[in-house]
């Protein structure tokens, strides 16, 4: 029998084409310091928004300019239009969201020669998501008080979890997809991500389920925690192989 006991270890080689579940989180152990800081002060801007629009703010002109839009929105209904909102919102429902998620984590791992882009795309999707859970549990902004096309779920209506998902999830895998493409690709790339998002915003405003101030501050925690997330994690893990190649 053939002793085995001093087999060589793995070669750098074979750890970047077969990385293990341990190299593929590393890159987030590391970057858990600025990952957890932007987190925290997203959820904090987030909860004292929504106070400040359920409490001070609210028989404000900022209040007064969500009703207008939320009315302006009910009366530019046509049964057309009610169809595409719905088809539309179906971009960023969580059903959507989910299947989405796992298909781009399952090719991520099995694809994509960096370390760390499943995770990449888990975190960013995930974070967003309980960010939202807990602002919506601290502080409960009613929905706006007109009909809507459609149900959804009784959650908080700020900020707009919608949107904030649209944005982390197609804007997570887009940033991936670019990572070794030209100047001209990324653009058009992140100018559907864009584009994607301008309508569930749009959708979702017009269905009567979010104000516009819930879709900006949805914008805003989207792109924060994704740019957070690209520029913390799957950037570092990027630069980190090629010097190894080099």
């Amino acid at each position: 029998m053939r002793d085995t006991s001093f087999a060589p270890a793995p070669t750098e080689s074979a750890r970047r084409e077969h990385p293990t579940l341990r190299d593929r989180i590393e890159p987030v152990v590391r970057a858990w310091r600025p990952l957890s800081i932007t987190w925290l002060a997203l959820l904090g801007l987030v909860i004292v928004a929504d106070l400040l629009l359920v409490g001070p703010f609210e028989d404000g002109l900022l209040s007064r300019w969500d009703l207008d839009a939320a009315h302006w929105f009910v009366e530019a209904r046509t049964a057309t239009l009610d169809t595409l909102a719905e088809i539309g919102t179906w971009l960023a429902e969580t059903i959507t969201v989910s299947v989405l998620l796992v298909v781009a984590i399952i090719v991520a791992w099995r694809v994509s020669d960096n370390v760390a882009a499943p995770v990449f795309i888990a975190i960013t999707v995930g974070g967003e998501k309980l960010l939202y859970l807990i602002a919506s549990l601290v502080v409960d902004r009613d929905r706006p008080p007109v009909p809507t096309v459609g149900t959804t779920y009784a959650t908080s209506s700020f900020p707009s979890g919608h949107l904030a998902s649209a944005i982390t999830l197609y804007g997570s895998i887009a940033l991936l997809i670019a990572l070794h493409r030209s100047r001209r690709v990324r653009l058009a790339l992140l100018a559907v991500v864009g584009a994607i998002s301008l309508v569930v915003a749009l959708c979702r405003m017009y269905t009567g389920f979010h104000y516009l101030t819930d879709c900006i501050a949805g914008a805003v925690v989207g792109v924060v925690w994704l740019v957070a997330t690209y520029h913390f994690v799957l950037l570092p893990a990027e630069r980190a192989a090629a010097n190894r190649v080099a």
